[in-house]
């Protein structure tokens, strides 16, 4: 077997190494991804991705191969389907999203599908990166609706083909076709992956796309979703439909039959690496998430989760008077005990006095998430950040307003009177040190 060539695995570090961020983040995700007690990923890449994108989609699946990590590959290929069955004069339509299967649209979805398969194959083994065409023995099905005509409904699913390529270090490439007793029937890709997902229980699902993401009413990237405190919300958005509200319609059904750990992520492929090996990620994943407890101190129990969390976020000590000096401060956590925010009444304006996660949390969406929550209470607040903190992008993004100090960044939502402002800002600025 030919090895990748040097130009391609130059340009491969080269554009991975600008999306990724640093050996200590990637090193974290690797050891992660590379549990004994649970297959590493199923990625789902549609069509168009293969068609448009696919120097992006070799060059991220060739970086996964060359860090040790195997993904099992499902692919679609509707782009493709259509076009060649109206080159061959086929007419064909779709019922509420599945393609109305003739026996001929089976012969070229077939057809399309085994080239297709055989594409991404080639592909990879040409850089090297070991990998198996799976067309075949995968999904038994039974026929659906009549009027879909040859499309199946997947009643089981056997991985031992695909187990057997992943032990011989092998990735594999499976195609959404299914077989009754008697013939071979088309899958839609989507419906078959989610039977794939709960087959395989996978630490990550990933939906390779070209628009990367979900994107709320205004047209920006949600990077996160907790199931938990966000699924029936977001349902009920005028902003969330068709495709996209099915999809996440889809991704709940996934969750709900994988492990507490997984996790499902909506992604391009060139940010593939950035999403899976960096805490910012780079696209929306999405989480059976955890629900967020709020407590008026004192309470000595939540006291000790609350500096256990901030201690190890910061890396510093709490000072010892933080809560006896504090007036009324209001803690919300997460159920996991691994994310706290403390909103303090020391000020007549809600100053958010902490803000952290454990280390080993970060980037799970639990920050995010436990923000999200918080501000249902507070739709006025101030705080503020070192100036070198890695935290004010995120801060900047959710502010309506912000001063830079020399040694303090003020932040502040929902204060629009000058003179309050001012005087918010100054009790910032002057409050003494809360970590040592």
């Amino acid at each position: 077997m030919s090895q990748p060539s040097n130009h391609f695995v130059k340009n491969t570090i080269l554009k991975l190494l600008g999306a990724i961020g640093s050996e200590k983040e990637i090193k974290k995700y690797i050891q992660k991804f590379s549990s004994p007690e649970q297959r590493f990923a199923v990625i789902k890449v549609g069509g168009s991705v293969i068609r448009d994108d696919l120097d992006n989609l070799i060059t991220s699946l060739v970086f996964l191969n060359q860090v040790g990590l195997k993904p099992v590959i499902l692919h679609g290929a509707g782009p493709m389907l259509s076009d060649q069955l109206e080159k061959d004069n086929i007419e064909f339509s779709f019922i509420d999203g599945q393609r109305v299967t003739s026996e001929k649209v089976r012969d070229v979805a077939q057809k399309v599908f085994i080239e297709t398969n055989k594409l991404i194959v080639d592909n990879l083994k040409k850089q090297n990166a070991k990998a198996v065409c799976i067309y075949k023995d995968v999904f038994n099905c039974a026929k659906g609706k009549s009027e879909l005509g040859l499309v199946g409904n997947i009643q089981s699913v056997d991985v031992s083909t695909i187990n057997d390529a992943l032990e011989n270090d092998m990735i594999p490439v499976i195609s959404p076709l299914g077989q009754d007793p008697n013939e071979v029937l088309n899958i839609n890709a989507d419906l078959a992956t989610i039977e794939l997902v709960k087959a395989i229980k996978p630490y990550k699902v990933i939906f390779l796309s070209e628009t990367g993401g979900i994107f709320n009413g205004e047209n920006k990237l949600i990077e996160t979703i907790n199931i938990a405190l966000e699924y029936q919300e977001l349902m009920e958005k005028s902003w969330l439909h068709s495709g996209m509200k099915l999809k996440l319609e889809q991704i709940k059904t996934l969750l709900d039959h994988l492990p507490k750990s997984s996790s499902v992520s909506i992604t391009q492929p060139i940010n593939l690496p950035k999403e899976l090996f960096t805490d910012s990620g780079s696209g929306t994943m999405v989480k059976h998430g955890f629900r967020i407890k709020h407590y008026v101190l004192p309470n000595d129990r939540v006291e000790n989760k609350f500096k256990k969390i901030i201690e190890a976020s910061f890396n510093k000590k709490l000072v010892p008077n933080f809560f006896a000096e504090t007036n009324k401060l209001n803690v919300f956590m997460s159920s996991c005990d691994r994310a706290t925010i403390a909103i303090s009444g020391d000020h007549h304006i809600p100053y958010m006095d902490k803000f952290g996660v454990l280390p080993e949390a970060k980037g799970e969406g639990l920050g995010a998430g436990l923000w999200h929550e918080m501000r249902k209470t507070y739709p006025q607040l101030f705080w503020r950040s070192r100036a070198n903190n890695p935290i004010n992008n995120f801060y900047m993004s959710i502010c309506e307003g912000c001063q830079k100090r020399a040694d303090w960044h003020i932040y502040w939502i929902g204060i629009s009177d000058y003179s309050v402002l001012q005087d918010c800002i100054e009790f910032a600025v002057t409050k003494p040190r809360s970590v040592i």
